[in-house]
């Protein structure tokens, strides 16, 4: 009887400490999942050498063969957005062509390709002019819910937000309280000294700089069956204009998403991306 007593009692803690370590390994790997997902990625960028810590953007104005390479890795980024009806507004530039090579454009990629000002085909993405276009695109969202900024929700705005994301909040109305807000700067003092005036398309007058919710295919929008299953469509884009970078300056630009529920750390790569740019 004693012996029953006593194995009853080992199986018992031996439950109990399964429990606790399957709840600890829960933890981790929940913690670990969110670390690996919600990534912005910033494009044009090198596929055979990328790295996170250094990605250098660096071409001459006045030297085509430099910034060529920079537009063809551009082109075939936005080759899955090609379609002759865009969605309105456009989630990209529609074509890959400029209307030198493609005159007979479909009215509505016509249309969404003037959306998308400099940044297009048209002008060369900015690069001959040495205002550069980069895209900005949210990735890894099948395990994020996103619980975006908004003036609906009695909740306090972080002082460090943007003065044009904050006007957006005021003034875009409730018709833009969905969407997962972008921002581009300088990352330390001497690069937002250097940085220059930046332009976000589509521009603010059509919607807020960010990504629509209702366009991204994240948990909350997809059956749990699906979310291992790779996106059947390419996410929205931002597309971010420097205007005036200083030449021959190494300038150091962090872009970041802003949600309530992401954690903003410099170092880490949730939610944040990180390019160097030099224009000779």
């Amino acid at each position: 009887m004693g012996l029953e007593k006593r194995t009853v009692k080992i199986v018992v803690v031996v439950v109990v400490i399964l429990i606790i370590l399957g709840g600890l390994l829960g933890l981790v790997l929940g913690l670990l999942l969110y670390q690996r997902y919600v990534e912005l990625e910033v494009w044009p960028r090198s596929a055979d050498d990328y790295r996170w810590e250094q990605p250098l953007i660096q071409f001459r104005p006045a030297d085509p063969g430099s910034w060529h390479p920079w537009i063809q890795r551009i082109n075939s980024f936005l080759s899955a957005y090609e379609t002759t009806v865009p969605e309105d507004p456009a989630r990209a530039p529609c074509t890959i062509h400029s209307r030198h090579e493609h005159q007979n454009r479909s009215p509505n990629c016509d249309i969404a390709m003037r959306t998308w000002g400099h940044c297009t085909a048209d002008f060369l993405y900015g690069y001959p002019e040495g205002k550069p276009c980069v895209f900005l695109r949210l990735s890894h969202l099948h395990y994020w819910t996103p619980h975006p900024y908004n003036v609906s929700m009695n909740l306090p705005i972080p002082p460090e937000l943007p003065d044009h994301i904050k006007k957006g909040l005021v003034h875009q109305m409730a018709q833009y309280h969905d969407y997962i807000w972008v921002s581009c700067d300088g990352e330390f003092m001497a690069d937002q000294e250097n940085i220059g005036p930046i332009e976000y398309i589509p521009p603010i007058e059509v919607a807020p700089p960010g990504f629509p919710t209702n366009r991204l295919h994240t948990a909350d929008r997809l059956p749990y069956a699906n979310r291992n299953m790779p996106d059947t469509d390419p996410g929205p884009l931002v597309a971010v204009q420097f205007l005036n970078p200083r030449r021959g300056v190494l300038i150091n630009v962090e872009c970041r998403i802003w949600t309530r529920d992401i954690y903003y750390d410099h170092t880490g790569y949730t939610g944040r991306a990180r390019f160097e740019l030099f224009v000779e």
